[in-house]
């Protein structure tokens, strides 16, 4: 008799590729859909809570677009083998560390539970059974480094992930990129922009004048996040007090809708300085973003990534002249 296997995957490409290929046969796919990098992430949350924290966020309202999804977790004594099916990039490790942490304290012994490292969306249908060949075993040490990265997520201060940049971090090889993504989110000392923040203005200039679709998927061939976090930035660029961006030509759609992609946008004279390190965007407009377990706030946050050190460094609570 096959063994009865439940698919955890990294979102819905991935379930797709999984259903053409024939997996759905020998058990049950279960999508992981949330961009924990994105929005909050607070500690000491069962993950029921964190589910309809997640919910509310995603959805503004409901607190119950998780609960499929928790239910079928919660029932996998019945199968034979939990295969975790995450790559490489930051929605992918996140997800596998929040998993590996939750299984850690749960996981019969008579369940075998095992990891494909490689993001099955990028996979022909043909290509799945061979990578599902190659699983491994999840190791004792994986799922302890697991649960270390998912507090330090999830911590209210950046300095438990960045002190993890001087682990080792081998048993979970790819999670260091994670981390290093998640501290570059903060924002730069001198521009007050996080990376993306910068990667996208830095877009917006060189482009000229082109639609806010355009600088997104420019921005999307060299990062492997979600388009709505990008938009999301353009259109704080643009609700700023002090906006970095403008839209040029007349637009009549809503600007918090889709009709915003197709807005044709420019830089500001603003934004150029920014750009430039000579003004902050934090000091001038403020901020209300979270980054895993750390809420930024107003117009001055203690935490701010230092590029030249490479490192996350707490900051003067007053600017230097100039940036208001």
């Amino acid at each position: 008799m096959a063994a009865k296997l439940l698919h955890i995957v990294d979102g819905d490409s991935t379930a797709g590729s999984l259903r053409l290929a024939g997996l759905a046969r020998s058990g049950t796919i279960l999508s992981w859909r949330d961009a924990l990098y994105e929005g909050p992430v607070p500690s000491r949350l069962t993950l029921r809570q964190l589910s309809r924290l997640r919910s509310r966020y995603w959805t503004g309202k409901s607190a119950t677009a998780f609960d499929r999804r928790d239910e079928t977790l919660s029932r996998f004594p019945e199968y034979d083998e939990v295969v975790l099916w995450f790559g490489g990039t930051s929605l992918c490790q996140l997800s596998l560390v929040q998993l590996l942490e939750w299984f850690s304290d749960r996981q019969s012994n008579a369940v075998k539970l095992s990891l494909v490292s490689a993001y099955g969306g990028w996979l022909k249908p043909e290509q799945l059974l061979p990578a599902l060949g190659a699983r491994q075993p999840v190791t004792l040490a994986q799922k302890r480094l697991a649960r270390r990265v998912w507090k330090a997520c999830c911590a209210p201060s950046p300095m438990p992930l960045a002190r993890l940049l001087r682990a080792d971090l081998r048993p979970l090889p790819e999670i260091r990129q994670t981390v290093l993504s998640l501290l570059h989110e903060y924002p730069e000392c001198f521009s007050g922009l996080s990376r993306l923040e910068r990667k996208l203005l830095r877009s917006v200039e060189s482009h000229g004048v082109a639609t806010a679709a355009s600088i997104v998927g420019t921005t999307l061939h060299s990062e492997l996040i979600g388009d709505t976090l990008l938009f999301g930035m353009l259109r704080g660029f643009l609700n700023a007090p002090h906006p970095l961006i403008r839209v040029v030509e007349l637009f009549r759609g809503k600007l918090d809708s889709r009709d915003f992609y197709a807005s044709r946008i420019g830089i500001t004279e603003l934004g150029r300085e920014i750009l430039a390190g000579t003004k902050d965007h934090v000091a001038l407009n403020g901020i209300d973003r979270w980054i895993g377990g750390v809420h930024l706030q107003g117009h001055h946050v203690r935490w701010r990534w230092d590029e030249r050190a490479g490192a996350i460094v707490a900051f003067p609570m007053r600017r230097k002249a100039g940036s208001e």
